[in-house]
């Protein structure tokens, strides 16, 4: 039945895979049955409460999971017929009063938070196709905007890193990615690199400074925070910026008064939700428009591999494994298996 299901849900200190009972939709409301959801990095500091602004969220327990892909099962009767039975995609806010999460076996949306996709769309795919892409296409856009020649990334090799790759060699866009072993410098010069560099080498800074220099490199992408963002940033030009959008390192960010006030280098942020709010409807829409049409045709840009799928009850199981094979791929929760 569709009145109850399953969910996970959190109450920042244990995760719950549990029943609930659905409310009736309102106007212009779907409901869309959830048959692939993403573990993303976000996610897992989501369960634990250390992402995003939890005072601002909805009381726990709250749903976890922030992209999904699925079918609309149910229109409220303001809608009519036509939408039940369509493929979509969509992505959650837990900063919003209607945040559910993705994790759970059906979802209630407002018509204008689905995404469609294509009748015959693999949904395993789709269900990333908000998250990680739209990250890449906002690193690239606040980088243009604010004069950056080039970039550099770190933790280059993730699901998030690749897409980077192959995005900014669309755009002829100069790229240094950061990795930390010599089989991932491989992996993503396969995917057409030009220029990746190993931070656990000798040479990495007196490389990473030439690099840097040569390229006119002053914007500075980083998943990793702690002692890197310093150490990335001193071998970059002077007035460079490092955008902080994730803290793999699980450190705060360090570094020298000297670096701000001498080198005029600045450390600023970058998280999906204000960068979206920051922009204008049509480039909105412009980006959705460009990730539908790139995974509809073969997903050469934003397709991620899928390299396991697990069902929902399972979640614990499953972000174990994610966390193993998440320079792979990514990991899929299977909420009806």
């Amino acid at each position: 039945s569709t009145k109850k299901f399953f969910e996970v849900t959190t109450d920042f200190k244990t995760p719950v895979y549990g029943e609930v009972e659905r409310r009736d939709l309102a106007e212009d409301e779907v409901l869309v049955k959830v048959e692939s959801a993403p573990i993303n990095p976000s996610d897992q500091y989501m369960r634990f409460g250390v992402y995003g602004l939890p005072t601002l969220f909805p009381p726990t327990p709250i749903g976890v999971g922030f992209e999904g892909a699925g079918t609309i099962v149910e229109a409220h009767e303001s809608l009519g017929d036509s939408l039940i039975g369509k493929k979509v995609a969509f992505a959650q806010d837990p900063h919003s009063k209607s945040f559910q999460g993705t994790w759970r076996q059906y979802l209630i949306l407002h018509k204008l938070q689905v995404i469609p996709i294509p009748d015959d769309a693999d949904l395993d795919k789709f269900s990333s196709s908000f998250v990680n892409p739209v990250t890449v296409i906002g690193f690239i856009d606040v980088a243009t905007k604010a004069g950056h020649k080039a970039i550099v990334h770190d933790a280059a090799c993730s699901s998030l890193g690749k897409m980077l790759v192959k995005y900014c060699k669309k755009l002829d866009y100069p790229l240094i990615n950061v990795v930390r072993r010599e089989e991932q410098v491989k992996t993503l010069k396969d995917l057409g690199a030009e220029h990746v560099l190993n931070s656990s080498l000798e040479t990495f800074e007196n490389d990473l400074k030439e690099l840097t220099h040569k390229l006119e490199a002053t914007g500075f992408f980083d998943a990793i925070a702690g002692d890197t963002t310093g150490l990335i940033l001193n071998n970059m030009p002077r007035k460079s910026t490092a955008y902080v959008y994730g803290a793999l390192s699980g450190k705060a960010v360090s570094y020298s008064p000297g670096g701000f006030i001498f080198l005029e280098n600045t450390i600023s942020s970058f998280w999906l939700g204000p960068y979206l709010r920051s922009i204008t409807e049509e480039e909105r829409a412009k980006h959705i428009g460009t990730i539908i049409h790139d995974l509809s045709t073969g997903g050469a840009i934003f397709g991620s591999d899928v390299v396991q799928t697990f069902p929902l009850a399972e979640f614990e199981a499953a972000i174990t494994a994610a966390n193993e094979k998440a320079s792979e791929g990514k990991t899929i929760l299977k909420p009806h298996d």
